[in-house]
Order: structure tokens, then C-alpha cells, then sequence
């Protein structure tokens, strides 16, 4: 194989690629921002389990919950 043909060959499978990269970056874009959106929603979940423990019932609920786990 020549140079020359080697050459050609690398330019059209770098086409390629860059078509491939074309059809797929939506998807990828679209994933990113799928897991942005999780993330935020994980945050928002932790907040509201911290906002649950520092709450007076949650404090004042303490002993029964450790009963509950005796009694299994």
C-alpha cells in the first residue's frame, strides 16, 4: 500500500468519524443533561432528608425509633 493510499484511507475514516460524532453528540448532549437534572434531584432529596433529622419530631420520635430496632 502507498502512502498515498494510506492517506486517502485515514481521510475517509476520519470523515467517518466525524460523521459518527455528528449523529451521536444529541444523544450525548441530551445524557449530560439528564444527569445534571438527576444530580440536582439527588441534592434536593439529601436537603429534605437533612430537613427531616433536624426537625423537633424527629428528635423528639428518637427513643421510639431505637425501641422499634430492640424489638427488631
Amino acid at each position: 500500500m502507498t502512502l498515498k493510499s494510506e492517506l486517502r484511507e485515514a481521510h475517509l475514516e476520519i470523515r467517518a468519524l466525524r460523521a459518527e460524532l455528528a449523529r451521536t453528540a444529541p444523544d450525548i448532549d441530551d445524557l449530560k443533561r439528564q444527569l445534571v437534572a438527576a444530580r440536582k434531584q439527588g441534592d434536593r432529596y439529601r436537603e429534605q432528608v437533612e430537613a427531616l433529622r433536624r426537625s423537633s419530631s424527629w428528635r423528639i420520635t428518637k427513643p421510639l425509633r431505637r425501641l422499634r430496632r430492640r424489638r427488631g
